[in-house]
């Protein structure tokens, strides 16, 4: 039966309704449309991680997240594998949830791990997560990657690694980063209305002319001259899925990534450290976002691209 207007403005009306509610469960808003990253668990300073006296230290990652990709990034460059046991979660596409692949302490997934640690409260249970387990209790150290990529890179903390700190900078630069690109890519893609949207999208290639900007003056390879920094470490894993998630799922398409010249060959650079390809599961990015974020894909259809190794090497200047 063919539809009538009726029909089509009722269907268009409660699949907008839908769609809001199911947005409210991946991604919160303001009154405006402007997507609001749920703030997660704040480290207590003045709790003392003493490496050498427990060795029931946990990294709980997914291969996807890019807040646990910048994680994994410096666990590799510090070779903390021998301090550090990181766990990866497999996303449940069905219902939202994080799980494990084998029973961690008797956790199937990560909600059981956040009961455990008395953190029910929070607004979603997500990873990146960092716990102790020590005597038969869990705790959690830190939700929030920014939070515990200082205490990875602490000089208390790698008193006995065998690799430098990874260069510290100025605030300024890594919020510029955290909101604007890393946030930013989100706030386009999950944002409410055109308004939002485009505020987003402003704010993000705006930040990204900064950075093409400062790898120009500093002459790179890196974003503050011959040593890697944690600004590299923000950037890399919202650059490296940019050509698969962000410029085609998110709607970041204001201006072409590989407008940024600088970026790109910065990118390249960055992938061909040692170790730093195989922190990039590209198969694992596109199967869990256009899978997993039903409200930006339906139909779940899961679009053909080049393999990394391809793209990063056709496409490097």
């Amino acid at each position: 039966m063919k539809p009538n207007k009726y029909t089509i403005f009722i269907a268009r009306q409660f699949w907008f309704w839908f769609w809001m509610k199911l947005m409210d469960g991946f991604a919160p808003s303001d009154k405006k449309g402007n997507y609001k990253r749920p703030k997660g668990f704040v480290y207590n300073e003045n709790s003392e991680i003493n490496i050498n006296e427990n060795k029931n230290l946990y990294l709980l990652v997914g291969s996807t997240c890019p807040w646990c990709h910048r994680l994994i990034i410096s666990w590799t460059l510090l070779n903390l594998s021998n301090r550090i046991k990181i766990i990866f979660l497999k996303p449940k596409y069905q219902t939202g949830e994080w799980i494990f692949q084998k029973d961690f302490y008797n956790c199937k997934n990560l909600k059981e791990v956040y009961a455990k640690c008395d953190q029910t409260n929070i607004f979603r249970a997500t990873v990146p997560v960092f716990i102790k387990h020590e005597n038969r209790e869990m705790q959690l150290i830190s939700n929030e990657s920014r939070d515990i990529l200082n205490i990875l890179n602490s000089s208390t903390f790698n008193t006995f690694s065998n690799s430098d700190l990874i260069k510290d900078c100025d605030e300024k630069l890594l919020d510029l980063i955290n909101e604007d690109i890393n946030n930013g890519v989100y706030k386009c893609g999950f944002a409410r209305n055109q308004n939002a949207y485009i505020k987003a999208s402003q704010k993000l290639f705006s930040g990204l002319t900064t950075i093409e900007k400062l790898l120009k003056e500093n002459g790179g390879p890196w974003l503050l001259g011959n040593k890697i920094s944690i600004a590299d470490i923000y950037l890399f894993p919202t650059i490296i899925r940019w050509d698969y998630i962000y410029s085609k799922l998110f709607k970041c398409t204001e201006k072409d990534i590989y407008f940024f010249k600088s970026i790109i060959l910065w990118r390249y650079n960055f992938f061909k450290l040692k170790g730093i390809s195989e922190t990039c599961s590209y198969e694992n990015w596109i199967k869990d976002y256009y899978q997993a974020i039903f409200p930006l894909n339906p139909n779940q259809i899961i679009p053909l691209h080049p393999s990394l190794e391809e793209l990063i090497n056709s496409k490097k200047f």
